[in-house]
């Protein structure tokens, strides 16, 4: 069984991860929301903290934590992919996040850890993240 540092990111871990810089840390709303209507399914599945969110409801998350926060991005790790998503390009894949929360009026900031689990399937319009298993927390 091979060490787990001896994982090296896939083009698919890479566009996720792509995908979370557009949708959380970058400063364009227009981008983020382009990036939420082509690169995520419209029947997007999600659980953050053992909590079902629907589409709606995380399109609200994305759009409220842009709203408060300057987002930016300590570290992020691709932990383990499925092994077919250096063939198809469509998979599994985890990451591990830790970034900070820049409250807009206030200045404080907060850390921020978030383990994912994302399903990346291919679509008419390319890939996109099909399913999205979350658990976030406070450091």
């Amino acid at each position: 069984m091979g060490d787990q540092r001896d994982h090296h990111p896939t083009p698919l871990g890479n566009w996720l991860e792509d995908l979370f810089n557009k949708l959380f840390y970058q400063p364009d709303d227009g981008l983020c929301k382009n990036t939420m209507e082509e690169e995520i399914s419209p029947q997007l599945k999600v659980c953050i903290n053992g909590q079902r969110v629907s589409r709606e409801e995380y399109d609200q998350v994305v759009t409220e934590a842009r709203r408060t926060y300057n987002i930016s991005v300590q570290s992020s790790r691709e932990l383990l992919a499925s092994p077919d998503v250096t063939d198809q390009g469509i998979g599994s894949v985890a990451h591990i996040q830790t970034f900070v929360l820049e409250d807009k009026k206030t200045g404080t900031q907060r850390t921020q850890t978030s383990l994912t689990i994302s399903v990346i399937e291919s679509s008419d319009r390319g890939k996109q993240l099909n399913e999205l298993m979350e658990i976030i927390l406070d450091q």
